[in-house]
C-alpha cells in the first residue's frame, strides 16, 4: 500500500511537467531564421512565439543576433504607447529601427497584444534571409472609405488622465489581527507645452493583540495630496508650482503644508523619456508643520523656509534598466537639520538588482 501510495504522489508531482512538455513541444529550428531575443516583461511571450514561427526565439542574448526591447508609457488620451527597438548583434550589427505601436484605452488586453504583434512581424522583416520572406504573405486593410481622408482625433477628456487605485490586507490569527487600508487618485494632464499631476494617498495599518485577557492596539493612518504644475520652456527645461499637503500619525504630523516654485532640467530631451531619462528638480518654497505631539525641540508647530534637491534617473536599455532617485533638502535657520534619501533599483539583462539606503 505505501510503495502504491508512494508511486501515486510520485506521478502527481511529475503531471505539471509532463504537461508542460507536452504543451510546448521543443520548436524545431530553422537554419534560415533568425535568432531573436525579445526582452519585455509584461509581453504575452507565449502568445508571440505562437503568432510569430518565422523565427528562432531564443532566452540568451548571447545567442541572438536580433534583440527586440519593448517599453511602454502612458498617453495622454489614457492609453498606452509602446516603443519596439529592433536591435541587430553579431553578422547583423548595425541593422536597426525602432517602431511605435499606440493602444487607445478602449482596447482589450488581446486587442492590444495583436495590435503590437502586427508591429512586431514588421520590424522582424529586414532580418529575414530569402528563403523565409519568399513564403511570406502581405496584407494591407485599407481604410473603408478611401475618398474621405481622416481628420484628427477629438480628445473627449482634452488629455486628462484619471486613475483609482485600492488594496487591502486582513490577517487573523488566535491572538492577533492585522488590518492594512490603502488608496489613491490620479489626475494628470500632459501635452507638449503642460505637465499637470494630482495625486492623493490614503493609508490606514491597525495591529491588535489579545493576551490574558488584555487587548493591545496600535495604528497609523496618513494621507497625502500632491499637486504639480509646470511649463515646457524648450526640450530640456520646464517650470511651474509644487503643492503638497499631508498628515501622518507615525511621523508625528497632525497637518503639514509645503508651497514651492519648481524648475526642472532633463539632460536628455523629453521626448525620449521611455529610454532614457535623467532630471533635476531644484524646488524652493515654505513649508508648515502642525505636530500632534511635541517635538524633541520643544515645537507644537512651526513654518520654515527650505529647499529641495532632486535627482531622478530612469534608462530601458538593451543591457537591462535603472531607476534610481536622489532627494535632499535643508532648512534655511539651520543648515545642519537637513534630509538625504537615495533609492536605486535596476535590473541588468534580466537579473534583478535591488537596494534602498537612507540616511538623516
Amino acid at each position: 500500500m505505501r510503495r502504491f501510495l508512494f508511486a501515486a504522489l510520485c506521478l502527481l508531482g511529475l503531471q505539471p511537467i509532463l504537461a508542460q512538455t507536452n504543451a510546448n513541444p521543443p520548436a524545431s529550428r530553422s537554419q534560415n531564421a533568425p535568432l531573436v531575443f525579445l526582452d519585455c516583461d509584461f509581453c504575452d511571450v507565449s502568445y508571440i512565439r505562437r503568432q510569430i514561427p518565422f523565427v528562432n526565439w531564443v532566452r540568451d542574448r548571447e545567442d541572438a543576433i536580433v534583440h527586440v526591447l519593448i517599453t511602454r508609457s502612458r498617453t495622454a488620451a489614457g492609453g498606452r504607447e509602446y516603443l519596439l527597438d529592433f536591435i541587430g548583434l553579431k553578422a547583423r550589427e548595425g541593422t536597426g529601427q525602432s517602431l511605435p505601436y499606440v493602444s487607445p484605452p478602449s482596447y482589450t488586453n488581446d486587442e492590444v497584444r495583436e495590435g503590437m504583434t502586427g508591429i512586431l512581424k514588421i520590424g522582424l522583416l529586414p532580418f529575414l534571409d530569402q528563403p523565409v520572406l519568399s513564403r511570406m504573405r502581405v496584407d494591407f486593410a485599407g481604410a473603408q472609405d478611401t475618398d474621405s481622408p481622416l481628420g484628427p482625433e477629438v480628445d473627449r477628456w482634452d488629455s486628462w488622465v484619471f486613475e483609482i487605485e485600492a488594496s487591502g490586507y486582513l490577517e487573523k490569527e488566535t491572538q492577533r489581527t492585522e488590518v492594512s487600508l490603502d488608496g489613491g487618485v490620479t489626475a494628470d494632464r500632459v501635452t507638449e507645452q503642460w505637465r499637470i499631476r494630482n495625486y492623493l494617498d490614503l493609508d490606514y495599518d491597525e495591529d491588535r493583540f489579545e493576551a490574558s485577557g488584555v487587548t493591545s492596539r496600535s495604528s497609523s493612518e496618513s494621507w497625502s495630496h500632491r499637486s504639480v504644475v509646470t511649463r515646457s520652456l524648450g526640450p530640456h527645461l520646464s517650470a511651474g508650482i509644487s503643492l503638497r499637503a499631508w498628515s501622518a500619525t507615525y511621523d508625528n504630523v497632525d497637518f503639514g503644508l509645503r508651497i514651492a516654485p519648481a524648475v526642472e532640467y532633463s539632460y536628455w530631451p523629453y521626448d525620449m523619456d521611455q529610454k532614457a531619462s535623467l532630471t533635476v528638480g531644484y524646488y524652493v518654497g515654505q513649508r508648515r508643520l502642525d505636530y500632534a505631539e511635541r517635538t524633541v525641540y520643544g515645537e507644537r508647530k512651526e513654518t520654515r523656509f527650505n529647499q529641495t534637491l532632486d535627482v531622478d534617473l530612469r534608462l530601458n536599455q538593451p543591457w537591462g534598466s535603472v531607476r534610481a532617485s536622489l532627494e535632499g533638502s535643508h532648512y534655511f535657520h539651520d543648515m545642519q537639520r537637513y534630509r538625504v534619501v537615495q533609492s536605486p533599483v535596476g535590473t541588468f539583462v534580466s537579473r534583478p538588482v535591488a537596494a534602498r539606503r537612507r540616511w538623516r
